[in-house]
């Protein structure tokens, strides 16, 4: 018969050679202890965990696979070793770490915020929307005399900005009313109230989410968190803004639940933080708590309504944040 080729004899006996050399060692070594049990059990477990072993062609094959999947799969597919690695506080670091953030999130009196943003948040009536609305009547409606800022706060109040705006212009004149708004916002930058971003950082820095909920433009609020100094630490998970649909902005209950379902929450882990009545409506129609935030103006109506209708009232962010971060209790 003819005799196979040297590569087919390779291929056939590479995968053998170390088993091969596995048999001869453990025969020596069976020699040398008298063939005890425990010699016979250990190349017994050695011999099988090599012929288990992929063989050196199926290894360099995998081995090719992975290479050809690019390095973002193979890093996927990879776990890393630069953290434990580089960190010398030992295996029992990050159970430490995780259980403390449990402890800290399970302190908070809520797992999730919906944030009001102008009046809340930011100073955006005094310092944007109002000033917008004043050069708004004066261009559009010079016959009249706009209203001041305690009746703005009203009239946001009851019966709603967007059904105020429509009893003073025509359709086409509400296209240059909202014309002036944007510019108002493109131009200037509210200023956070004083704690307010120590207390949403902490919050978050304790596992809090927070998802922003206002009839602002979502890219107007997120350009105002973008310009804070403390932006890393407090950017919110989510942002609803303004919507043309009114099913889809506060009253509605549309961005309560749209914010529990994307942040995974249900309403009882949730808390509404608002300063007037479309965010209260919405948080009682969503099953959630709602919260005043006092802070932002004094009109006598607007706060007998808050305290009237919403769970819990605060006059200072530094008492809201007393309570959410769950201080008055220690």
């Amino acid at each position: 018969a003819p005799h196979p080729p040297p590569h087919v004899l390779r291929e056939f006996c590479m995968p053998l050679v170390p088993v091969a050399g596995l048999f001869v060692a453990g025969v020596a070594l069976a020699v040398l202890v008298g063939a005890s049990p425990w010699a016979q059990n250990a190349f017994a477990a050695a011999t099988r965990e090599e012929l288990h072993r992929p063989s050196l062609r199926l290894r360099q094959r995998q081995l090719r696979t992975r290479m050809a999947q690019g390095p973002e799969e193979v890093a996927t597919a990879t776990p890393s070793l630069s953290a434990s690695s580089s960190s010398s506080a030992g295996p029992g670091a990050s159970f430490s770490a995780a259980a403390h953030r449990r402890q800290a999130q399970h302190d908070l009196r809520f797992r999730v915020l919906l944030l009001d943003h102008d009046d809340t948040t930011v100073r955006g009536t005094e310092e944007v929307h109002y000033p917008a609305h004043v050069e708004s009547v004066k261009i559009l409606r010079p016959d009249l005399t706009p209203v001041s800022l305690a009746d703005w706060f009203l009239k946001n109040h009851e019966p709603g900005v967007s059904s105020y705006l429509k009893s003073l212009f025509s359709p086409d004149q509400m296209t240059e009313e909202h014309d002036i708004w944007v510019r108002a916002m493109d131009q200037r930058l509210p200023s956070f109230y004083k704690g307010m971003a120590e207390l949403l950082s902490e919050f978050r820095a304790r596992g809090g989410l927070i998802a922003v909920v206002s009839h602002s433009p979502a890219h107007a609020i997120w350009r105002h968190y973008e310009a804070h100094p403390l932006a890393e630490r407090i950017r919110p998970d989510l942002v609803l803004g303004w919507d043309n649909d009114p099913q889809r902005r506060k009253p509605s209950v549309w961005p309560a639940l749209t914010a529990l379902e994307q942040l995974g929450a249900s309403a009882h882990e949730a808390l509404v933080l608002d300063d007037l009545s479309p965010g209260v409506k919405m948080a009682k129609a969503a099953g959630i708590s709602a919260a005043a935030a006092g802070w932002g103006h004094c009109v006598p109506p607007i706060k007998e309504y808050m305290r009237r209708e919403c769970n819990y009232y605060f006059s200072t962010v530094q008492e809201f944040a007393d309570f959410l971060l769950g201080r008055d209790a220690l």
